[in-house]
């Protein structure tokens, strides 16, 4: 009886102490980066349209400030009170994923937010105690500068914009765009905005300064940063989470229609394949799912139906950039959008979307099956074609992976299986089959060639034989497919041998330190070029993505989560404030520090970090096709408690409180929304085995699932399990990161002769 009334009160209790959202306020305090004075360190913000500002604490002007397009309209700004300058370098500055805030030595805090979807920017002087408080704009670009009532308009001497500046109470203008304030007052805002016209510009910051603007973008990226929310037992993780999500969402624009951005300063183009490796973590765990469908259709409007057809008939473009620069020399473009468009439609149940993904899977699979796909069933490539796309002088590939490297394998059975289900939904009943027949064919033939009973072949060279370099692309035959393409007994071996060789604290190398191809370092000018090193041993950020996915799939999530925590300390503290790096060097430095390289903010990598935390650490991932709510956890050791609200559908959310119990994993779940759904475990046991178990789950009810010692109950009543994916762990054995070599230019044969690689490929002896 005790039992039962405790389950009961259990049940009926509130969610705990750490359950549910913080307000706005404590939220971004949480999530701010406290920079000690006189330290410059760089900052991001996007406005969500094709801008971003880049900026470094402790500095008025320094870094490129606000650039829409190519073009730099705003440098950066200084306050003042009573005359006297507020000087940031003596100050104590947190940056914030909508801005910055400073609070100086004399009381005064000044606060600046780049306002999304806006073209504008708002700047905020607050002091304790009536003062003249001004705020100066800076602007190295020439314009004139006339007042026209309230605002203050600068014209461009050329091509760009036109500058409108307007302030929340009357001031006077004086020289070098300062506006002072005409009476003393504790706070002021000024609101600088861009527009193709002087009317549209001041229009624009009259009406923005009217609405307290910084409240109102704070409020409303709140609100899109927990639609979804994830907060664990470890407040550094939640903060690094927050900030991959807000890092994410800044990549997401409107400059070609709805995409999103590689990276930066170099990459503000929408590419096919880092769009929807990005995606994933940038909408769909966000909830963000009207942005993810616009990305979808944007992309199927560029898609190559040119005629006569061409060898890249049907694909989607490589690039998407201004003016005629479209280009479709990718393998694996369409297939990761093909894949992203079945998960999209998996998290929200769009079954109208699947016609129009049909339609561009038609002349896809027709292109590709008649220019790409060879005997095996397997889809052949260019060797430049794949993400490891670097080339000398625009030809020869430096790291050569044609004609059928691994993963394009995995990406091409996952597409021709969502091919195939496109096409039973349209009733094409012929093309079903003939995909479903070409997918088992690529299935069949790839372990024969790939697999030699112990090591994985990275690619398939022309002459068939296997390139058996050790590159983390074989990790993604676990992450890619939505079902096992090769068996679990495999994926368990591919990932000992990826992990144990490259994985090291801070990510997992493109290319073993044992291997004679390897650089140590990216850019090394005195050695060689550095495309050299680009794939070649560099880290990417993205690649720590599917390395935790397959970790966590076998039971290895305590290390996954000590890579994890190592990242969240990159985002939070190394190079660009708050995000991600594309490349880290191979090796750290002499004084043990890493090095970033590569753009300084890139999109897969926060996003790959945000998607890890929903759907590899909780496990969400949604099937609505068959109105499932599947959960596939690996909960680190070190969490005894989170809280998550996962979004899906239409409108709807689950709610799960999370505690551990003893050796019990308690599950709290509330579904929200209007129709009663099944809920899906697969989890694991003690010895990394996973069981299944699957209840139903109606709307407004809260269900108590208690998990361990291989039996499981919902609200204390038992539930079946049964045996899922057999232990592995005798496969993998014990798993430990790479130890770094040291770095000495004659211990590494690239570093033996200027441009070792690159003589190499020019004498047709790489291999």
């Amino acid at each position: 009886m005790k039992t039962l009334i405790a389950l009961a009160a259990a049940i009926a209790m509130p969610l705990t102490a750490i359950a549910g959202k913080p307000g706005v306020d404590a939220f971004f305090d949480a999530m701010a980066i406290s920079v000690p004075p006189g330290q410059q360190s760089q900052f991001v913000v996007g406005d969500n349209l094709a801008g971003y500002f880049e900026g470094y604490t402790q500095n008025n002007a320094r870094g490129a400030g606000y650039t829409i397009r190519n073009a730099s309209v705003f440098d950066g700004y200084a306050t003042f009170v009573n005359g006297a300058r507020n000087e940031r370098t003596r100050s104590s500055e947190q940056v914030l994923p909508y801005g910055h805030r400073v609070r100086h030595a004399g009381g005064a805090t000044e606060e600046m937010a780049l306002l999304s979807k806006k073209h504008a920017l708002a700047i905020r002087l607050t002091n304790p105690a009536d003062a003249e408080l001004t705020v100066q704009a800076l602007r190295k670009a020439p314009g004139a500068i006339h007042r026209d009532g309230d605002v203050v308009v600068v014209d461009p001497s050329g091509a760009g914009p036109f500058t409108a500046i307007a302030a929340d109470r009357p001031f006077v203008l004086g020289d070098s765009l300062t506006l002072r304030s005409a009476q003393a007052a504790r706070e002021m805002t000024v609101v600088v905005a861009f527009g193709d016209s002087a009317a549209q510009a001041s229009e624009r910051a009259l009406a923005l300064v009217k609405r307290e603007p910084i409240s109102a973008e704070r409020r409303a990226l709140y609100e899109a940063l927990t639609k979804s929310y994830l907060s664990t037992s470890d407040a550094e993780y939640n903060k690094a989470l927050n900030w991959a999500k807000a890092a994410s969402r800044m990549f997401v624009v409107e400059e070609f229609g709805t995409g999103i951005w590689a990276g930066l300063p170099w990459f503000r183009d929408n590419w096919g394949r880092d769009t929807f490796i990005a995606l994933p973590g940038t909408l769909l765990v966000a909830g963000q799912f009207e942005d993810a469908k616009a990305v979808l259709s944007n992309f199927a409007r560029y898609q190559n139906l040119r005629e006569p057809r061409d060898r890249e008939y049907g694909r989607i473009p490589n690039r998407v950039a201004a003016g005629d620069s479209i280009i479709y020399n990718t393998v694996d473009g369409t297939p990761w959008m093909l894949r992203e468009a079945f998960e999209y439609i998996q998290y929200t149940g769009d079954k109208a979307f699947a016609r129009q993904m049909y339609q561009l899977a038609l002349p896809y699979f027709d292109g590709a099956i008649a220019n790409y796909a060879d005997q095996d069933g397997l889809l052949a490539h260019d060797s430049a074609d794949t993400w490891m796309d670097a080339r000398i002088d625009n030809k020869d590939p430096w790291s050569a992976r044609g004609p059928r490297a691994v993963e394009i394998q995995a990406l091409w059975h996952t597409a021709l299986k969502t091919g195939a289900w496109l096409a039973t939904q349209a009733g094409d009943d012929a093309r079903a089959r003939q995909w479903n027949a070409l997918a088992a064919k690529a299935q069949r033939s790839f372990l024969q060639l790939y697999w030699d009973g112990s090591v994985m072949a990275d690619r398939l060279r022309g002459d068939a034989s296997r390139d058996t370099k050790v590159r983390p692309n074989q990790l993604m035959l676990v992450s890619i497919p939505f079902d096992d393409f090769i068996p679990p007994k495999v994926q368990a071996r591919v990932t000992r041998n990826a992990v144990s060789e490259l994985l090291y604290p801070y990510g997992i190398a493109s290319l073993s330190q044992d291997d004679p191809y390897f650089h140590p370092r990216h850019e090394n000018p005195a050695f060689h070029h550095k495309d050299a090193a680009y794939h070649q041993g560099t880290i990417w950020g993205w690649n720590a993505g599917f390395t935790v996915t397959a970790l966590n799939k076998f039971g290895y999530q305590d290390l996954a989560w000590k890579l994890s925590q190592n990242l969240g300390r990159q985002i939070l503290g190394l190079g660009t404030l708050g995000n991600m790096s594309e490349l880290l060097d191979a090796l750290p430095g002499d004084d043990g520090k890493l090095k970033p390289s590569g753009t300084w903010a890139q999109s897969w990598s926060v996003a790959e970090y945000a998607r890890n935390g929903y759907q590899d650490y909780v496990g969400f991932r949604p099937r609505l096709l068959d109105n499932t709510l599947a959960f596939t956890p690996a909960i680190p050791a070190a969490w005894s408690t989170f809280y998550a609200a996962l979004p899906f559908g239409a409108a709807d959310n689950i709610d799960v409180d999370f505690r551990r119990v003893g050796k019990q994993q308690h599950w709290k779940l509330r579904l929200n929304g209007a129709t009663p759904r099944k809920v899906s475990f697969n989890f694991l046991e003690d010895d990394k085995r996973r069981s299944q178990l699957a209840f139903d789950l109606a709307p407004g009810k809260t269900a108590l699932l208690v998990t361990g010692g291989g039996k499981a109950t919902v609200d204390g009543k038992p539930l079946a399990v049964r045996a899922r994916q057999a232990s592995y762990a005798g496969d993998i054995g014990e798993l430990v990161f790479q130890t770094p070599r040291r770095y000495r230019a004659g211990g590494f044969p690239m570093l033996e002769s200027k441009d070792a690689l690159q003589g190499i490929i020019e004498r047709k002896e790489y291999r």
